[in-house]
């Protein structure tokens, strides 16, 4: 699966040829009108895409859900828009609602996370390996936050204890472990956003090209 997923408007020609044909002697009005009616529609796609990924998980951030959308804009001379949705494959699993939150407490079973939210809690176990626990991240390491849920291989320990410096762990000894990444709920709910697009800029645009028909009809033009 690919970070980056781009989002158009669906049969947007076709809605196009048939809520403007009463426009075509107004070619730079019905113009602006398309370029205001895809930009509103991608904005309203854009809010959806967000609401989809807090519906479907957990996942709590310190700041956006996905690392990047960007919003292709249509212009006069350019009817044309889409959205550019990126995020990581995978997500640290220190954002999905872990129990205990903080290092300090350890429970013998493990740190435990909710990644979805129709989804029950759970402990990531895996055989030759330590129960889950949170830990500061390494330095140099994605400022997500400064916590990741870790596993230790069995049988290896912290590096010796340094007076100023604290424990001098063993990366190699290491694992971070990762929740889904709310992209993922993009990509399984790309239908319902087509949907939204394509119903939306079809509301959007009759509301343009109405009000551009009834002013000309008002000014007697």
């Amino acid at each position: 699966m690919s970070d980056i997923i781009k989002i158009e408007i669906p049969d947007m020609e076709r809605t196009i040829r048939a809520m403007t044909r009463g426009m075509q002697h107004l070619p730079g009005e019905c113009s602006a009108a398309i370029a205001r009616a895809v930009n509103r529609t991608l904005d309203a796609v854009r809010a959806e895409a967000i609401r989809v990924a807090r519906e479907a998980y957990t996942y709590v951030p310190p700041g956006r859900v996905f690392d990047r959308l960007y919003l292709k804009k249509a212009t006069r001379s350019d009817g044309t828009g889409c959205l550019y949705i990126r995020g990581e494959k995978g997500a640290n699993l220190w954002h999905f609602k872990p129990s205990p939150k903080l290092p300090g407490k350890r429970p013998s079973e493990g740190v435990s996370a909710k990644v979805r939210r129709q989804g029950t809690r759970s402990v990531r176990v895996r055989s030759g390996w330590s129960a889950p626990f949170i830990m500061k991240k390494r330095r140099g390491a994605n400022k997500d936050g400064g916590y990741g849920v870790f596993i230790r291989k069995d049988g290896t320990r912290p590096g010796a204890v340094n007076k100023r410096r604290g424990t001098k762990n063993n990366w190699k000894d290491l694992e971070m472990l990762f929740g889904a990444s709310p992209i993922q709920s993009v990509w399984a709910s790309r239908e319902r956003l087509q949907a939204r697009a394509r119903e939306t800029f079809a509301k959007r645009l009759r509301h343009e090209v109405n009000a551009i028909l009834a002013g000309h009809i008002r000014g007697g033009k």
